[in-house]
């Protein structure tokens, strides 16, 4: 049985095909601030909240949450 592999795409490319979105990434390539470079979309969706709920599947690769698209100004962020 023949798999798919998967779809590496660089975080430009990401950019291109899911503006506005969430991505919940598989990452294979970041630098050294820790910005994700290139990796596999595990999925995408418009609330965050979303692929939250997915992490549980994924705990056996480094994976990222990256928002592609103009973040709004009153924005909040907590690490």
């Amino acid at each position: 049985m023949n798999m798919p592999l998967p779809e590496i795409l660089s975080l430009d490319q990401m950019k291109q095909r899911y503006h506005d979105e969430w991505l919940l990434i598989a990452y294979t390539d970041i630098d050294e601030n820790l910005v994700v470079l290139r990796g596999e979309v595990l999925a995408h969706a418009q609330n965050a909240n979303d692929l939250y709920k997915l992490l549980p599947k994924y705990t056996d690769r480094p994976v990222a949450f990256e928002y592609i698209g103009e973040i709004p100004p009153d924005f909040a962020f907590m690490l």
